[in-house]
């Protein structure tokens, strides 16, 4: 049985956060991809632990930050499971929490302040999802007690996300008004991707979405949407993040894919 609840982030927290997950998990093992989303999750695992099982198997931490990843990998669900997910926007969470998000290969990055253990613990002992949310807005607004005033970083990351489907990154970059060079390795490390491969991973989060609200792949209408050269290039863009074409992904079973990669809220 998996019980996903998908919550948005209210007014108060939105300068840092995009949505919360909620997972239930409790029978035999399920498995596959999760596929990269343009944001850092914040991930409480309060019972047992997924593992990533696309080498050797890697069990997850209880308390740690999921960066945004450039390609799929394979997640494992098993046991009886108890979880918080938090999207955050990347550069945001980074530089008020001072963690480093440098590109890492085991795809997460330990959170050694006190405080998050703290908070773990607290939010560990609530027993509604609702009550998880309250007490993480507290939380965070209680760090940061002042409005939030972005940076050259953040107005770059932001503006891939809401609009490099259509504006070129050479626009984007240039919108910032700051030194290139500098700005490419803040960002870096403050999101763990480039802004190209952000950019890459906004377009694939996006036509996704469109072919989950149309029940319908249509290639023509996937390269204009997407802002894409040709078909071929699409294609390979694709499977360079999915491993798969999108011809075999589109036309397997992608109910543990969508739940995974937060496309659906279901009970099963």
């Amino acid at each position: 049985m998996i019980s996903i609840n998908n919550v948005d982030g209210d007014k108060n927290s939105d300068w840092l956060i995009r949505r919360y997950e909620s997972y239930q998990f409790c029978g035999p093992s399920v498995s596959d991809k999760f596929i990269p989303r343009p944001y850092i999750y914040l991930m409480f695992h309060f019972k047992d632990r997924p593992f990533i099982t696309q080498d050797l198997p890697i069990q997850l931490e209880s308390l740690f930050v999921a960066p945004i990843v450039p390609a799929a990998f394979t997640l494992t669900f098993q046991g009886e499971m108890d979880s918080l997910a938090v999207a955050c926007n990347a550069t945001v969470f980074s530089r008020v929490f001072e963690v480093d998000l440098s590109p890492v290969s085991k795809r997460s990055i330990n959170l050694p302040q006190p405080s998050f253990y703290q908070l773990w613990q607290t939010l560990a002992d609530l027993t509604t999802t609702d009550e998880r949310i309250a007490y993480f807005s507290e939380f965070i607004n209680a760090v940061q007690k002042s409005c939030y005033c972005p940076d050259a970083v953040d107005m770059l990351y932001n503006k891939i996300v809401e609009k490099s489907i259509t504006t070129p990154l050479k626009t984007i970059i240039q919108e910032c008004h700051a030194s290139k060079s500098t700005l490419l390795r803040k960002f870096v490390k403050r999101t763990g991707v480039s802004p190209k491969t952000l950019a890459r991973i906004v377009r694939l989060d996006y036509l996704w979405a469109k072919i989950r609200d149309e029940h319908a792949v249509d290639y023509q209408s996937l390269v204009f949407d997407g802002n894409y050269y040709d078909q071929s290039h699409f294609i390979n863009d694709f499977k360079a993040i999915v491993g798969e074409t999108p011809g075999y992904f589109f036309n397997r079973n992608l109910s543990i894919v969508k739940l995974f990669s937060g496309k659906t809220t279901e009970n099963n």
